[in-house]
């Protein structure tokens, strides 16, 4: 059994969750820091998703899962879409039950505290994504996608 196919399937996944985890990050930082609207903070946890849902999506798409079919991608964007807002949803939630727990102990949530939590986050909640979006989204081309 060749496994080096499965590794680089996984590595191409990894390298587009990581770039749109670098969007998402990089809008909330711009938008803590340089814009200095952390009162608004899960907003911007909000923008940063949507910039990062498109070039999540063609990258999963044409990249990963080497799909080039196009009847199928008004369903997998939909579903794909799906299965982010319920991540973005859980961001959402676990950024602000961090904000909490740092506060809880006396420590400034917005003295980089912010960008570590949204990482972590982010790491879990790609392995649930992909789970997701194996079985559902691009379920038809897992296989193909894993050989290439």
């Amino acid at each position: 059994m060749n496994i080096a196919p499965k590794f680089w399937f996984l590595m191409r996944y990894g390298i587009s969750g990581a770039i749109g985890a670098g969007i998402q990050t990089f809008t909330l930082y711009v938008w803590v820091d340089l814009l200095h609207l952390e009162t608004s903070y899960l907003v911007g946890a909000a923008v940063g998703f949507c910039l990062a849902l498109f070039v999540t999506f063609a990258l999963q798409k044409y990249w990963t899962f080497r799909d080039r079919v196009r009847t199928e991608l008004q369903r997998q964007f939909i579903s794909y879409t799906c299965i982010a807002l319920a991540s973005l949803g859980l961001n959402i939630l676990l950024l602000h039950v961090s904000k909490l727990l740092f506060e809880h102990f006396g420590i400034n949530f917005f003295a980089t505290w912010y960008l570590v939590a949204q990482i972590v986050i982010i790491i879990f909640l790609a392995a649930l994504t992909f789970i997701a979006n194996y079985f559902l989204t691009f379920r038809g081309n897992r296989a193909v996608a894993a050989d290439v």
